[in-house]
């Protein structure tokens, strides 16, 4: 009886959505299918920065500690001098008490963000656009992105920071527009917390925050006050924590600024040029030739790489792990739609925040474009994604009404432009599914789950094992071994590195066996050596290799 009262209650809800958000509800549900399909399993291979993230978010849940020993760090975990915020690991480690230490849990927060991106999307669509269908259309190509979709499977810190980011942009544009001003005071609280979800956002906040005093009409002192306030403590912000070593740590050691091959290749270039303009123009040569115009000329031209259609729509960007085969960021359909975005409406847009949403999609690269490790980067650009989503949507919208023709009120510009997205998306799918392991198993370190289970299954078999310490070998030990022990917090040093853990010792080499010697290892010995840059054995015997989905050797062991 009672499950009858809840299934009518339930049909009764459904009866009552509005088509709108009945349309909405489908979309949310095809991004789930496209982010969480498979994810244990997609991509194949877990990378070192989410066992990371997955061990350490754990760990300090369990013991209040890291395995550094800091007692319940709040802002960063520091690995290597990167000191990467910490949040995103504590989601990842909460997700493992609810699905297990294993791969799902580890990327379920950010397939769950990315996801969740449909509804801010939308509404925001709603509020710039004023019209929910183009609303609908901008969520649809969120949830098809394969750009989107990739990172949300690969625990990208950048989308939980996107998608909390873009509801603060809600609140602060509905503020605005509503002359709300406990909303936008509200907002201000999503936009400190993408501070500590991934450090683009403290450089794209300012920025984003900076317009919005100018999109408040007459009468509104009092939120414009809010607006600039804002504006001026999240600059304030960002330079406190840019002065920190915490802060500064990653952007120093990607930065263009602190390059030294740049720097290098700047100065012998103005040298050769000064050199060119005669000695007796040495204005000339300052004017022209200096540090300043060789850092512009680089900026310039990294910034102006996330605009290229080689980025966007048929190669993709770095680092390369997050490359499908023959597949740019976006479909190429999108860059029609994105051109049709541009045609003359009579849609009644708010210019205001039309405009607004272009200066978004200009700011977006400028974290991304002031480094040089992994240029052009899909990950430090990720915040691209969503004014290019709106912007095609958009051009969607214009599509079907510049071309009028309809048939039973279904429109031919709809019908011929989701023909293509299925024929690109399927292809896309296939791509992602059938041949991402094969091109990234290097890449994404291939075979180092292997070789723990391997050990994990036949520790009974060895006294001792002896591998190398790179790459965060001893975490993806610990984690597919399942020990998160107090005692570990404290033993290891700086990137990750730890002298021994139980009968697992670690070497400072990726071949082992050629700095032990071979006559003294006690019996039952097991050495590992990596499977590409060890040729000579050390007089130990081969007995088994671990081998990748693309044939190459990730580890050989060894024995007397």
């Amino acid at each position: 009886m009672l499950v009858g009262i809840r299934a009518y209650n339930l049909i009764s809800y459904i009866r009552n959505l509005k088509r709108e958000h009945i349309i909405l509800l489908c979309i949310f549900l095809l991004a789930v299918l496209f982010r969480f399909y498979n994810l244990g399993q997609t991509p194949l291979y877990f990378h070192q920065d989410e066992v990371m993230n997955g061990y350490v978010g754990r760990f300090v849940l369990l013991n209040g500690k890291d395995i550094y020993g800091n007692s319940w760090p709040l802002l960063y975990f520091n690995r290597f001098g990167d000191y990467p915020p910490i949040l995103p690991m504590y989601l990842s480690g909460i997700a493992t008490f609810i699905f297990g230490v294993n791969e799902f849990a580890v990327r379920f927060p950010s397939a769950f963000f990315g996801s969740l991106l449909i509804f801010p999307a939308f509404f925001l669509g709603k509020l710039i656009f004023q019209d929910f269908k183009t609303a609908l259309f901008s969520s649809f190509i969120i949830a098809i992105f394969p750009w989107h979709i990739v990172l949300s499977r690969a625990t990208a810190e950048g989308i939980l920071g996107l998608t909390v980011f873009f509801v603060a942009l809600l609140m602060i544009l509905k503020g605005i527009k509503e002359k709300n001003r406990s909303l936008v005071l509200f907002s201000l609280i999503p936009f400190f917390i993408t501070y500590f979800l991934y450090p683009s956002f403290r450089v794209l906040t300012p920025l984003a925050l900076f317009p919005t005093p100018f999109l408040i009409g007459k009468n509104t002192k009092r939120i414009r006050a809010v607006l600039i306030g804002s504006f001026l403590i999240f600059t304030l912000l960002t330079l406190m924590i840019a002065f920190t070593t915490w802060g500064k740590g990653r952007f120093l050691q990607t930065s263009v600024f602190s390059n030294q091959d740049i720097a290098k290749s700047i100065n012998i270039s103005n040298a050769a040029l000064s050199n060119d303009e005669g000695s007796n123009s040495v204005f000339i040569a300052r004017v022209f030739h200096n540090k300043i115009t060789g850092y512009f000329n680089i900026l310039s031209s990294q910034y102006l790489s996330y605009f290229s259609t080689e980025f966007l729509f048929t190669k993709g960007g770095l680092p390369f792990r997050y490359n499908v085969p023959d597949q740019g960021l976006l479909y190429k359909t999108v860059f029609f739609l994105i051109i049709a975005a541009f045609l003359p409406t009579k849609k009644k847009i708010n210019k205001s925040f039309f405009s607004y949403l272009i200066w978004l999609l200009l700011i977006a690269p400028i974290p991304a474009a002031l480094t040089v490790d992994d240029v052009p980067n899909v990950h430090r650009a990720v915040f691209m994604i969503l004014p290019l989503a709106f912007l095609a949507g958009l051009g969607l919208a214009n599509l079907e009404d510049f071309l009028k023709y309809k048939y039973k009120s279904i429109s031919l510009a709809i019908v011929i432009v989701m023909i293509a997205l299925t024929f690109e998306s399927t292809y896309f799918l296939h791509q992602y599914f059938a041949h991402e392991a094969s091109v990234k198993s290097i890449l994404r370190n291939g075979g180092d789950k292997e070789l723990m289970l391997f050990l994990k299954n036949n520790k009974t078999s060895f006294s001792k094992v002896i591998m190398p310490v790179y790459d965060t070998l001893p975490l993806y030990y610990l984690f597919y071994t399942n020990d998160f022990n107090k005692s570990h917090a404290g033993q290891f040093g700086k990137n990750i590195v730890i002298s021994k853990i139980g009968n697992v010792g670690f070497a400072d080499s990726w071949c082992p066996s050629k700095t032990i010697n071979a006559k003294n290892l006690p019996a039952k010995t097991l050495v590992i050596d990596d499977g590409a840059q060890c040729v000579d054995f050390g007089g130990l015997k081969k007995i088994k290799a671990i081998t990748r989905k693309d044939g190459t050797v990730a580890f050989v062991l060894l024995a007397k």
